[in-house]
């Protein structure tokens, strides 16, 4: 929601997004994970017309593969909540912005200090590690085993780190919570974002989004900044974008972008952040605020 969109020639006025920048879980997934073919096809008829379409996500490739397989999009995609770009049909990682190794390495020794019941996973540009406890918090399955403590692998790896991640063993995903138990997880989740952000200060950036854990980018690193360097490599601005999610992470985008709608299914905040809302995941509310805006474009 740019300041001064209104009459912009790129957005509204004449009605043409150039960029949709999407969300995955609880926006373009409904709640039970998968894609619906109303979605799958709004998506692709704005690819159709010319829309670049971008899933931006919380989640790694490699934990997103499934839905990249089920969208069958595979042209821009921004992973990790902003940390990295990728073009998939070329197989190119357009940009990355990494933590650097010892930022990881001071803050899980600073988290531990304070909360020795969390635990940690770390996404690195091509494979991911996670301590004892995590597959109990993520809905999908895991490519590779726990290992005890993430330390060892943090101090001798060479991978880069796209995002380092933090966990209470104890807070296991749950789908069918409902509005009090989701209320008092995001109130744990709350407490571990802020314990995260006064270790991490201005080194990294903290999020959190619909599953029970705390996720920390590179410095300055969020679905914004990834969406405004890719919208700059096109010769697009803010107001040439549309981006549409759900969750905490999201705000960013939402407020960067011309136009930012939030599911029906959003978080308050996220609501607050977005010019509007729309349908919820599970009612197919992406395709139809697609279908709604290629239906009033003007060739």
């Amino acid at each position: 929601m740019t300041a001064g969109v209104a009459g912009d020639d790129g957005m509204t006025g004449n009605g043409r997004p150039r960029l949709l920048a999407v969300d995955i879980d609880g926006t373009m997934i409904r709640s039970d994970g998968t894609l619906s073919l109303a979605v799958k096809d709004a998506l692709h008829r704005a690819v159709g017309s010319g829309i670049h379409v971008v899933p931006t996500t919380g989640r790694p490739e490699a934990v997103a593969r499934d839905i990249v397989a089920a969208s069958e999009l595979d042209q821009y995609w921004i992973f990790a909540n902003g940390a990295v770009t990728r073009h998939l049909a070329r197989n190119e990682t357009v940009r990355g912005f990494w933590i650097e190794r010892e930022v990881a390495l001071d803050v899980v020794a600073a988290v531990r200090d304070r909360r020795p019941d969390l635990g940690f996973a770390v996404e690195f540009e091509s494979s991911l590690a996670y301590e004892v406890g995590f597959e109990a918090v993520v809905p999908n399955p895991l490519p590779v085993p726990a290992v005890d403590r993430i330390e060892p692998i943090l101090e001798t790896g060479s991978d880069r780190i796209q995002k380092l991640l933090l966990f209470d063993p104890s807070v296991p995903f749950d789908p069918t919570l409902d509005e009090v138990g989701k209320h008092r997880q995001r109130q744990r989740l709350d407490v571990m974002f802020s314990v995260v952000g006064e270790v991490a200060r201005d080194r990294a950036v903290p999020s959190y989004s619909g599953l029970p854990f705390v996720e920390l980018a590179a410095r300055h690193v969020t679905k914004a900044l990834a969406l405004a360097a890719l919208a700059d490599q096109l010769t697009l601005s803010a107001h040439h974008v549309v981006a549409v999610g759900d969750n905490h992470n999201d705000i960013p985008m939402l407020e960067w972008a011309g136009v930012g709608l939030a599911m029906g299914n959003a978080t308050d905040d996220a609501k607050k952040a977005a010019d509007r809302t729309i349908g919820s995941n599970d009612d197919d509310g992406l395709a139809h605020a697609i279908n709604d805006l290629l239906d009033v474009m003007i060739p």
